[in-house]
């Protein structure tokens, strides 16, 4: 196995052949610059005088307020069930780039239901062909996480949660719970997630990115397996704690949370602190195409802000590996390729501080 450490540009590239696996990731927020421009002269969507080099450009974050207008947009030019299957293709086409092995990828259906009207038995479909193709042509597997749009009703939280559960034999492995968190915790939508919970579909909420430890501990009481973001946990001592004791994973994304403010510098970033605290953690791009960012630059970051060691980047892919929302015969598949892939790399995965290993 690896002993020394390696630097520099050879950290990079053994940071690039690592396998990985991504868990917190947004079908829409992975739209390619060229993807929406073409998708919206096909529908005839008018975006102005926007060639590819001013579209790329407008995918350049500027504000939160930015961000929020160009995801609209982005959801605007989905307008027919293909849209969603090409996405899914280019999405698994670039993360087997990565060599990404697995992807949990949560979209919006309601988005698309209520705006453009796809009925969501014709978004799903849409979505498993597109990962059925990615299978087949790159070996990347994935599954959906439906999420529920805060500013939303309870009632349409409900539609969802129905949704997810119908759902489940089409890759549909939990119900998500994303949008502007201020003033809408997810007690408030307590019956759907208690219901989709009941038939075997599991909560993995958004939260403690805009609202601080309250809106993490709000999110404990629904008992998700992972939380995306988290990272304001650290602002309470007994929530990390709760956390570490009770083994939930916070899917992280250290990009987006500089790019949206969460964070007012790399070096303030919590990762380390959680992962020092014994807290489990993943490295995660969020919406990689709105903000410059993929999987491999995710680790990178990781390295060089917080001083992981390569080690410890192969821990977060395991323990992303165990808390993937898989059967347990898919995840031993997944987790016996993994290892042989790391073992060939000579690299023996490092856990936080009084973790065990997470693989047995």
């Amino acid at each position: 196995m690896t002993t020394a450490e390696p630097r520099g540009a050879d950290r990079d590239e053994l940071i690039r052949r690592l396998p990985k696996v991504e868990t917190h990731v947004h079908l829409e927020g992975s739209i390619r610059p060229a993807t929406l421009l073409r998708l919206a002269r096909r529908h005839g969507l008018d975006l102005g005088r926007l060639d590819k080099a001013r579209i790329t450009d407008l995918f350049r974050f500027r504000s939160f307020r930015h961000f929020t207008e160009l995801y609209e947009r982005c959801c605007d030019a989905l307008r027919e069930p293909a849209d969603l299957q090409l996405l899914t293709e280019e999405l698994a086409d670039a993360a087997h780039g990565q060599n990404v092995r697995h992807l949990e990828v949560t979209f919006s259906p309601g988005t698309h239901r209520h705006g453009p009207g796809i009925p969501f038995d014709e978004q799903l479909d849409a979505v498993r062909r597109g990962a059925e193709e990615a299978w087949r042509r790159t070996g990347v597997s994935m599954r959906f996480i439906v999420d529920h749009v805060r500013g939303e009703s309870v009632q349409q939280c409900q539609q969802v949660a129905e949704w997810a559960v119908a759902g489940r034999p089409d890759g549909v492995v939990g119900l998500g719970l994303g949008g502007f968190e201020p003033g809408r915790p997810a007690s408030l939508f307590a019956e759907p997630i208690r219901w989709a919970a009941a038939r075997g579909v599991p909560f993995v909420p958004h939260a403690g990115e805009a609202v601080g430890p309250e809106g993490v501990w709000d999110c404990l009481a629904f008992h998700p397996p992972r939380i995306a973001h988290g990272i304001r946990a650290v602002e309470d001592p007994a929530l990390v704690t709760a956390l570490r004791n009770r083994g939930v994973v916070l899917d992280v994304c250290l990009t987006s949370n500089l790019r949206t403010g969460v964070v007012p510098t790399p070096q303030a970033h919590p990762l380390r602190r959680l992962w020092e605290a014994g807290v489990r953690v993943t490295l995660n791009t969020d919406d990689p195409s709105m903000f410059h960012t993929d999987l491999v630059a995710e680790h990178r970051l990781a390295a060089r802000w917080h001083g992981f060691t390569v080690a410890q980047l192969a821990g977060m892919t395991m323990i992303a590996v165990e808390a993937a929302l898989l059967p347990d015969s898919a995840r031993t598949q997944l987790r016996e390729r993994v290892r042989t892939e790391l073992d060939e790399l000579g690299i023996a995965p490092a856990y936080p501080p009084g973790t065990p290993s997470v693989a047995g």
